[in-house]
C-alpha cells in the first residue's frame, strides 16, 4: 500500500512506498513527462485548456458511522493548470458501505467507506455530458483520519480555510485501497468553527461532515 499526497506545482504526485504511517514520511515525486508537456502545448495552441486533475469536495451526513446517502452530496471539479476550474457539478452517492476496521488500509483511520458515486445527468447543462469525462472511479473509497503533516502545511497557508487545528484529514483510494491519498480536511460544522475536534476516536460524531480539498487528484 502506498500513501500519497498530491502537490500542486504543475501536477506532482508524491507517494511513499509500502506501509507508510499517517504521521507522514518522506515522499518521492513523479514529475510530468515530456509527452504531457507536449500535449499541454498542443491544447494551448488550439485554444483548449487541457484538464490535468480533479478535485473532490462536499458534505457527507453520518449516522452511527454510516453515511446517509440521501442527505449527502459531493462536488466534483475538473481542473486545468494553475487549478483553473474547467468543469464543476454536484453528484449524489448511490450507495455507501462502511468498511470494518479490519479492512482499513491504515489502522489509524477512524472511518472508511466504499462509495458508488452517481455521475451528473447527461443533459445540455452539464459539462460532463460531452466536454469532460466524469473522473470518479467506481467504486471509490474515502475515509476520515488524523491530520497529515502535508495537509497541515498546505492548508495552513490557505487563508480561506483558516485555523485547521480542530479538523481531521480526508483520505481516499481509487484502486481498492492499494494507494491511499491524503487530499484534504474534513470536520463537522463545530469543528470548522473551532468549537470541537479534531476527532480522535470512534464512533464519529453524527451529523454533517464537510470535506474541503487541499490537493487535487491527477487525471
Amino acid at each position: 500500500m502506498r500513501l500519497c499526497a498530491v502537490l500542486w506545482l504543475t501536477i506532482v504526485a508524491g507517494c511513499s512506498s509500502s506501509k507508510a504511517d499517517l504521521s507522514g514520511n518522506e515522499e518521492d515525486a513523479a514529475l510530468p513527462t515530456e509527452a504531457d508537456d507536449a500535449d499541454a502545448e498542443l491544447s494551448h495552441d488550439t485554444g483548449e485548456v487541457p484538464p490535468v486533475a480533479w478535485e473532490l469536495a462536499g458534505k457527507v451526513v453520518l449516522d452511527a458511522d454510516l453515511i446517509v446517502e440521501a442527505e449527502s452530496t459531493l462536488t466534483i471539479r475538473v481542473l486545468g493548470e494553475d487549478r483553473i476550474v474547467l468543469c464543476e457539478a454536484e453528484s449524489t452517492i448511490e450507495t455507501a458501505t462502511a468498511m470494518a476496521p479490519s479492512q482499513f488500509p491504515e489502522e489509524e483511520l477512524l472511518g472508511w467507506w466504499r462509495l458508488f458515486v452517481e455521475a451528473p445527468a447527461a443533459d445540455a447543462d452539464s459539462c460532463f455530458s460531452g466536454s469532460y469525462d466524469f473522473p470518479v472511479p467506481v467504486p471509490m473509497l474515502i475515509g476520515v483520519g488524523p491530520m497529515h503533516p502535508e495537509i497541515a502545511a498546505a492548508a495552513g497557508a490557505d487563508i480561506e480555510l483558516g485555523d485547521i487545528s480542530s479538523l481531521n484529514g480526508a483520505y481516499a483510494s481509487m484502486d481498492g485501497g492499494e494507494t491511499l491519498w491524503v487530499f484534504g480536511v474534513v470536520g463537522t460544522e463545530s469543528a470548522f468553527d473551532g468549537l470541537e475536534g479534531p476527532q480522535e476516536g470512534t464512533p464519529l460524531t453524527d451529523g454533517a461532515w464537510t470535506i474541503e480539498p487541499v490537493y487535487p487528484f491527477p487525471l
